[in-house]
């Protein structure tokens, strides 16, 4: 695409990079391969080195003012933001956060949608993600040029509730290091984890530590299982960010570690395969998820998944997952039940969900073209 002028909200990729930031990253990557001749801009208040961007060819445009810098980042990018954008005369923004600057016409503007919490879940958001969704949400999308979905579960959401009408869902995919690990790679990284504290067997969460994840419940039904001598061996690794609204769940997390709980925090990428190889099981508790990106990585890396009875995380979890309630009696069901069932390799999962795949499907919708993938009605029938 020779001079084509493409435009993100860079705020989507601050360190460490979220689920959200992932998928962004690597769906920027594949559309500078797809369009070498293309210029590529990111908008954010934040200096460089706070975010991750995908390589030297995107021109960064930051807040040179400290002052505004604090300004919340949706207000930002809707005000000196659009400025910024409008003078590089974009062709197209991609907002993968869904919101954008409603910059003017020529330009396109296309939203990805990841989840629809502020209607769902409004009580699991920070107060200025909250208002700036109820604030915008609904006109951005009718605003834009074209709209995407991260799952046909958010698609179908959207039909539902907003009565939007999605052009194309795009999937999180897998990079290729998410595979089983051959037998030395998995007793070379069972050495690596073990100088992190993390020795088998255990059970393993990837959720920033706020409400909506669940932590809470999926460390309780441990813990009983623990107290009452079902799981004597087993440890519970939690892996991600400290999130808001979590010191209750860190003084009951605390009181846990003596029955086997590790708090590993953030856990650089590349171990994150030996992670999901080396779990007897990847527990996804949410009470709500647009889709559930770990979950696909343990499947890829041969990690048996338990889900909670979300139709998005039914969604990422596939056929051989166990789906349960997100209660305490139903995780501590789920759990027993999966560690009693066999491992299924998926070999085939790593084709079916190429990030290459989905780039396309952004691209054709970035360029207005009509051969995206287009969304359709989930089996599960109405969603919650």
């Amino acid at each position: 695409m020779s001079g084509l002028r493409v435009g993100i909200d860079g705020e989507a990729l601050r360190r460490p990079l979220s689920g959200v930031g992932h998928y962004v990253f690597a769906l920027c990557r594949e559309l500078e391969a797809l369009w070498p001749e293309a210029e590529f801009f990111a908008y954010a208040r934040l200096p460089a080195e706070r975010l991750a961007l995908p390589s030297a060819r995107w021109h960064l445009r930051q807040e040179p003012l400290p002052a505004l810098r604090r300004i919340p980042s949706f207000a930002w990018l809707r005000t000196r933001g659009r400025q910024l954008a409008q003078a590089d005369r974009l062709d197209v923004f991609w907002a993968g956060r869904t919101l954008h600057p409603r910059l003017p016409v020529p330009v396109r503007t296309v939203c990805t949608v990841h989840d629809l919490n502020h209607l769902l879940v409004p009580e699991t958001m920070e107060l200025p993600t909250r208002w700036s969704h109820r604030l915008w949400f609904a006109g951005d999308l009718k605003r834009a040029d074209a709209v995407l979905a991260n799952s046909q579960g958010t698609a179908q959401r959207l039909r539902e509730r907003l009565g939007v009408a999605v052009d194309a869902v795009v999937t999180p995919g897998l990079a290729p290091h998410f595979r089983p690990l051959s037998e030395p790679e998995s007793q070379a990284a069972a050495v690596r984890l073990a100088a992190v504290d993390i020795v088998a067997p255990y059970l393993l969460s990837v959720a920033t530590l706020e409400p909506r994840k669940n932590v809470a419940g999926l460390l309780r039904a441990f813990v009983a299982l623990k107290r009452a001598g079902e799981l004597p061996d087993h440890r519970l690794v939690l892996v991600g960010a400290r999130g808001w609204q979590r010191m209750p769940l860190e003084r009951e997390l605390a009181a846990a570690r003596a029955l086997g709980v590790v708090i590993a925090g953030y856990v650089p990428d590349d171990m994150m395969p030996a992670l999901y190889a080396g779990a007897e099981a990847l527990v996804c508790p949410s009470f709500y998820e647009g889709f559930g990106m770990p979950v696909l990585e343990a499947r890829a890396c041969g990690s048996r998944v338990l889900v909670a009875d979300v139709p998005e995380l039914r969604e990422a979890g596939g056929p051989h997952a166990v789906v349960v309630p997100p209660t305490i009696d139903g995780l501590r069901d789920g759990l027993k039940r999966v560690l009693a069932q066999p491992r299924r390799p998926e070999a085939d999962l790593a084709r079916r969900h190429a990030w290459r795949a989905g780039a396309l499907r952004l691209a054709a919708a970035l360029q207005g073209r009509t051969d995206a993938e287009p969304a359709r009605t989930t089996t599960a029938g109405s969603l919650p």
